[in-house]
């Protein structure tokens, strides 16, 4: 299972999961037919899929995908990684997010959302009222049949896993999730995501600024790499994935992956390569 890099398998909570859905199946139901909640292994890397971010599950349309946040691979455990939603189709700035701290709270979000495909609206929304808003229409647009299926699903999903149902959801994805992430990181990024710290703490730390459709001197970057602490280092290779700016330049890629093989990231800078 080369997709997981140095994990070496999906966290129990996948697994279990992966097992609920041959049950179910020989019922006429499906995570992904009454979910939309596509369970997959070894699904490709978009250009806006993080380098360290391993995806498992995907809704079947427009390429949105979830995947574990490994941090560059510092998290030890996939059942403890923050899960990430990636729209590939979304507008500059609103591709990514990080929507629930770890795999078996997602799935407590997609019992309460009774469906994957719903949480990816959150990467377009923040608010409270955008979230009340996003609930109203939701209802509006109920099919009974469906909605009866897919309750049948959450119970089972409940009764096998032991989630619950999250009550607020805004307040634990704008709140708990961001406030239980922002603890953890010591850098921002562009993508929202943010650097986790790492070991060193007390060294001055340099944030290469990047924007869209800048032009990027080749030997800054080098100079930066030379001299820049590990946090900023990562930094710039999520901005500069964000803001699509490794996309079109070959030189730029190639700089970029010889240094996420210096600092040991294969996996990353495999993921790299092959998009």
């Amino acid at each position: 299972m080369s997709y997981l890099g140095k994990y070496l398998k999906m966290p129990p909570t996948f697994e279990k999961l992966q097992k609920l859905e041959k049950v179910i199946e020989k019922e006429g139901y499906s995570l992904d037919g009454d979910l939309s909640l596509c369970l997959q292994l070894d699904f490709p890397h978009y250009e806006v899929t993080p380098y360290d971010a391993i995806p498992f599950a995907n809704i079947g349309c427009d390429g949105i995908h979830y995947g574990f946040l490994t941090d560059f691979g510092r998290v030890s455990d996939l059942e403890n990684a923050f899960i990430v939603c990636i729209s590939p189709m979304d507008d500059f700035d609103a591709h990514i997010k990080i929507v629930a701290r770890n795999i078996r709270e997602f799935v407590s979000l997609v019992c309460t959302m009774k469906g994957a495909a719903e949480i990816s609206n959150f990467n377009l929304i923040k608010e409270e009222e955008q979230y009340i808003s996003l609930f109203k229409e939701l209802k509006k647009e109920v099919d009974e049949e469906y909605e009866e299926q897919a309750n049948y699903v959450v119970e089972k999903i409940i009764s096998t896993i032991g989630c619950e149902v999250i009550e607020d959801v805004y307040h634990y994805v704008e709140k708990e999730v961001i406030t239980a992430r922002e603890n953890q990181t010591m850098l921002s990024t562009l993508d929202g995501i943010g650097i986790v710290s790492l070991d060193s703490m007390n060294s001055k730390h340099h944030i290469y600024k990047l924007e869209k459709d800048m032009k990027i001197n080749l030997e800054d970057v080098k100079s930066f790499f030379n001299t820049a602490t590990r946090e900023s280092k990562l930094a710039f290779i999520r901005d500069v994935q964000f803001t699509y700016l490794i996309s079109d330049e070959i030189k730029l890629k190639e700089l970029v992956i010889n240094e996420m093989i210096k600092l040991g990231l294969n996996d990353e800078a495999g993921r790299l390569k092959k998009i």
